[in-house]
């Protein structure tokens, strides 16, 4: 095999594998939307896979994150939250599933600040195979785990 095929190879590998940092509602941030379909239509733009950091821009006491069901995002039902922040900041997703994200201000769900985003599973490089008993606990891990507040605006 030619060496300059296998360094493309290996840069290629490496760039799958980095996880990348969206800024939720691009130039216009997070905020009541002008249009109901705003979010879902920016949603729409990317592939967003596990270990990508949302990055959410707010002026804080004006809105918050917070994390829904299913359930409770179609019913804009706040009383239950699986995660919530009420500070600007990077999310980090890190698990592959569907998450539903909102604002429990007063009626900013119910007027379109919400959004339902898959995450697919991440692409590993290769690599060694670990041990059992530590694919088990990594594992464990990832169910336990799946937000972390990366860091606060300015």
């Amino acid at each position: 095999m030619n060496m300059k095929y296998v360094v493309v190879l290996v840069i290629a590998i490496a760039a799958m594998a980095e996880a990348a940092q969206y800024t939720v509602g691009d130039d216009m941030g997070w905020m009541v939307p002008p249009t109901p379909d705003y979010y879902a239509t920016w949603v729409s733009k990317y592939y967003f896979v596990e270990n990508d950091t949302l990055v959410f821009n707010f002026k804080q006491g004006m809105h918050d994150i917070t994390v829904l069901t299913k359930e409770d995002f179609d019913s804009c039902n706040m009383a239950n939250p699986l995660f919530q922040s009420p500070e600007p900041g990077e999310v980090m997703v890190m698990a592959s599933d569907t998450f539903y994200f909102t604002c429990s201000f007063g009626q900013h769900c119910a007027n379109g600040q919400k959004f339902a985003i898959y995450f697919a599973s991440a692409p590993l490089p290769p690599s060694p195979s670990p041990f059992p008993s530590e694919s088990a606990t990594v594992e464990k891990a990832k169910q336990s785990r799946k937000f972390k507040f990366v860091s606060m605006g300015n």
